[in-house]
């Protein structure tokens, strides 16, 4: 029997372990936001446009972006995470303008209805790229590009491998409320990939309760390498930034975002 790959372990299997980490997270998606309102701004994206967020979590971005005034729409691998944006939407007063629904990146355009598009823009945040193979991230951005409108854009935040290659650390440690995340990590450099295990625990006191060990596997890209599989996905590289404040790129900044246009 084929082992289940790790992204339904942790998403599908144990959500709710993950959901504390995108709850941790909920704060920091009003400045996000902004930063991706002034990036739009940049690349002619309009103030009422449509928004692709996948995968889109808990919605901290898309549905901050629908209370500036975009129509969003959020896709997302976990039931839980969706049910949760869809909670968080109504909350914030934006059920009309945010809509949400499970779906995979593989397939994403069987998960969007065809009033819903084509979008001005989309979104890959969070390093959400890198989960499979190389081949099954270019059918991933291919599946972007058939939905954003020619001259609309993708954004892409993502782990900057030349930072993980010059600053690489073993071992890892967050805390996410009472959920506390241990991370071994190994970079095979031949191939580019994190092999990561992750164990998960709860806090009980001045102890540490065991939830789950997941091993998560993931590709990382250099800026040069990201630029070649946006082409290969059928877009056209334009600009690059070390993060949301559109700083310039750096080996020493630890993410990156590429900018695509169709």
């Amino acid at each position: 029997m084929a082992t289940a790959h790790w992204t339904e372990d942790l998403f599908l299997r144990h959500p709710d372990v993950f959901l504390a980490v995108h709850e941790h997270a909920w704060s920091t998606g009003e400045e996000q936001a902004r930063d991706l309102h002034a990036i739009f701004g940049r690349f002619g994206v309009p103030a009422d446009g449509r928004i692709l967020d996948a995968p889109c979590g808990i919605g901290r971005h898309a549905t901050r972006l629908a209370k500036i005034g975009y129509k969003t729409v959020g896709i997302d691998l976990s039931p839980t995470f969706v049910a949760r944006a869809i909670e968080l939407a109504n909350r914030e007063g934006v059920a009309g303008r945010a809509t949400f629904r499970v779906g995979d990146l593989r397939r994403l355009t069987e998960s969007v209805t065809a009033t819903e598009g084509p979008f001005d823009a989309a979104l890959n945040l969070w390093t959400s790229l890198g989960y499979y193979d190389e081949e099954t991230d270019v059918r991933i951005l291919q599946e972007y590009a058939k939905l954003v409108r020619p001259g609309g854009i993708l954004v892409i935040y993502i782990v900057n491998r030349d930072f993980v290659v010059r600053h690489f650390d073993p071992q890892g440690y967050e805390a996410f409320g009472d959920i506390v995340h241990i991370e071994q990590r190994h970079l095979d450099l031949a191939s580019s990939r994190m092999r990561n295990e992750g164990r998960f625990f709860r806090r009980n006191g001045e102890d540490l309760d065991h939830l789950l060990t997941v091993p998560i596997e993931h590709g990382i890209y250099s800026l040069h390498e990201l630029r070649r599989l946006l082409v290969r996905g059928g877009w056209h590289p334009t600009d690059a930034f070390g993060g949301f404040k559109m700083d310039a790129p750096s080996i020493d900044s630890p993410t990156q975002i590429v900018i695509g246009r169709r």
